[in-house]
């Protein structure tokens, strides 16, 4: 009984749509309506066919079927062609649907396409305009760099000729004084033995002095005790 009723109502909806389309246009059904539609047409005809195949178990049931079976098939003709009927028509929506979706998209992109080329036009010249800026910045960098190696070279250039200049004063200096050593040593020793004999002379007049004290000493005590003696 249930599948009895949806099919009398998808009956009834296919109907009423059908009839619509033979009166006056109704507004353009959206995608989704029009897939709506096949997925309804799709579930009439499989109640169609369970209605036929319930119809027919009844109708061998009877005594006198031939009218009963007849009455089925017609009902399941009607059915099957109604539901085709919708099912077709939201196919045809949706093809209609997606060749004015490709002639708006056609048609937009036609209109853009003025516009769009002129974008890419103005594109293609700020990027070529951006690569010369690249290309002039590029070649200031590689002429800074060179710039920068060449001061670097003379730099160390001028660094190791000053670093040689050094190593060969070095070296006169070091030739200079190896030549003069046996000179400055004979001079050295004759100023050590200038030295010893001023020590000996310093020597030899302090002991001198001091031996001269010691006579004096002894002349002055002598005559202390001369004249104590004369005294007495």
């Amino acid at each position: 009984m249930r599948i009895r009723n949806l099919a009398a109502v998808g009956l009834v909806l296919a109907q009423t749509w059908a009839a619509a389309q033979t009166a006056e246009a109704p507004p353009a059904p959206s995608l989704d309506e029009a897939r709506a539609r096949q997925v309804r047409g799709k579930a009439l005809k499989s109640e169609a066919e369970a209605r036929y195949t319930e119809d027919k178990a009844i109708c061998q049931s009877k005594l006198i079927a031939f009218n009963c079976l007849s009455s089925a098939k017609e009902r399941h003709s009607a059915a099957v062609k109604e539901a085709t009927a919708l099912e077709q028509g939201g196919r045809k929506a949706e093809r209609e649907i997606r060749r004015n979706e490709r002639e708006a998209k056609t048609a937009k992109r036609e209109a853009e396409a003025p516009a769009r080329e002129a974008k890419e036009q103005a594109d293609v010249e700020r990027h070529r305009e951006k690569e010369s800026l690249r290309a002039a910045e590029r070649e200031r960098n590689r002429a800074d760099a060179a710039n920068s190696l060449e001061t670097r070279r003379s730099k160390a250039t001028a660094e190791r000729a000053a670093q040689q200049q050094r190593i060969a004063e070095r070296r006169k200096e070091d030739a200079e004084r190896a030549e003069k050593a046996p000179e400055n040593a004979r001079k050295a020793a004759e100023r050590k033995r200038q030295h010893a004999e001023l020590v000996k002379k310093i020597d030899e007049r302090e002991r001198q002095y001091a031996d001269l004290l010691k006579r004096r000493e002894a002349e002055a005590a002598a005559r202390q005790a001369t004249a104590a003696a004369r005294d007495k």
